[in-house]
Order: C-alpha cells, then structure tokens, then sequence
C-alpha cells in the first residue's frame, strides 16, 4: 500500500516546482498571449513557435521578426586582469572595447578595458562559470565572475527591415561600418537602458537588447508598435534554430 508522502517530501516537491517556476521570461504570458506553444530548453520554458517554422523563417528573411531569447545565459567578468581571466578561461577574448569574439557556443564582448560580457545557450553559463571561477582561482588576481542571467531580459529582432526599426527607437549608429557583426554597445532605447548587440544569423541582420527583466514587457510593446508598419512578426526557437543554420 502507498504510504502518505511525508512533510519533508511535499516541501521538497513543492520547492523543485517553485524553482521550474522561476525559469519563465519576464515576456511568458505576452507570448503565450501571442500563441506561442513552449519547450523546456535549459531549465527555462522556452518559446518554441507561434504559427508555422517555415513562415517564422521567411519573416526573418524577408522582413521584420522579434523573438525572446531571455533563456540565454548571461555572465560579467568585472576587474583589472579581466582580460587575462577570459583569455585564459575561454580560450580567446576581444582586446578592442565593443568588440565580441565566439567562444564555447556563445560569444563574449569587450565593454570596458576591465569589464567583458559573456551570452551561453542556455543552460551552458554553468560551464562557462566554473572555467572562469577556476582561472580566477588559479591567478590569485581579483576579478569577480558574476552570473546574472536571471537579472536581464534579452529579445532579439532580425530582417532586412531591422536597422529601419532601430533608427525609430535607438539614437546609436548601428550602420555596416560603424556597428560590424559581433559588436555591443550601452545605449538608450526608448528611454531604457540597454546593451545593444549586433549578432547575425548568417544572411539576416540581426540584433538584440539586454536590460532590466522588469522593463522586458515595455520594450516589447515599444518593438511591436514600432515595428508595425514592417509587419513585424514574433519567432520562436525552431526558427531561430533554421536561421543559425
């Protein structure tokens, strides 16, 4: 006979669901408003789609499309011998400020002289933590390692139509020769701070915004408004799967 789960059990079971809790995007319910269906995808509930791939994948190529990428993990490497650290850690960084190199999956950028961010698939800053704790460890420098993928929302928008939308919300110069693949900067849209990242899917143009988890759902909005007039059209992760590839 099946006995009564014990206190200590129910508290546990409660908790491990509090803690998949957690692992939603601050835009969960707009995109689940939107129709998006959802996939477990590194501990988080993760958007997978909205309509068909296909169609998800030629409003990327063709237009306007806006995705939340929020799962990412998210890392800063703050001090002095920051460089040394990530070098040693990852195998390469950006020696230029503003600059992104690719490293383990993801990518790491060059904000500061002494300040590097690093984005992970998700699930994958865990790796990345530990090989920069351990160099830093083994440096005996002071450099502080910093997982703070819970603190930032990220949504990214893609399409030839892109820049046209950037130029409706964000002062930065995000020209070809100005703002290369692989390049960040802090920067002010629609009057929230944010890190603007350049970071292409092959063909398609495309950047991301990193900021405040609580400004998330009023960047979005500002995004779709803008975002309109080019039949903007959110994507979830299969399409952003094909476009990678």
């Amino acid at each position: 006979m099946r006995g009564t789960p014990s206190p200590y059990h129910t508290l546990h079971s409660a908790l491990g669901a509090l803690k998949v809790m957690q692992k939603l995007s601050p835009l969960h319910s707009v995109t689940s408003n939107l129709g998006a269906t959802f996939i477990e995808l590194g501990g988080w509930r993760f958007p997978e789609k909205y309509a068909s791939v296909e169609a998800e994948v030629a409003a990327a190529q063709n237009g306007l499309a806006i995705a939340d990428s929020t799962a990412h993990g998210k890392i800063q490497i703050e001090g002095q011998a920051a460089y040394a650290i990530t070098q040693a850690a990852l195998g390469s960084a950006p020696k230029n400020i503003g600059a992104g190199v690719n490293v383990l999956g993801g990518r790491v950028f060059r904000l500061r002289p002494d300040q590097f961010f690093m984005l992970t698939p998700p699930g994958r800053e865990v790796d990345a933590l530990q090989r920069l704790q351990t160099a830093v460890q083994q440096s005996g420098e002071f450099v502080t390692v910093t997982d703070i993928s819970h603190a930032l929302a990220d949504i990214r928008v893609m399409g030839p139509q892109v820049r046209a939308l950037l130029r409706k919300v964000c002062a930065l110069d995000v020209a070809e020769g100005v703002f290369p693949n692989l390049t960040a900067a802090q920067t002010s849209v629609a009057k929230t701070k944010q890190l603007l990242i350049r970071r292409d899917f092959g063909p398609v143009l495309a950047f991301q915004f990193l900021g405040a988890q609580s400004l998330a759902v009023y960047l979005w909005e500002v995004l779709m408004q803008a975002g309109r007039e080019f039949e903007i059209t959110p994507i979830g992760v299969r399409a952003l799967a094909q476009l990678e590839h």
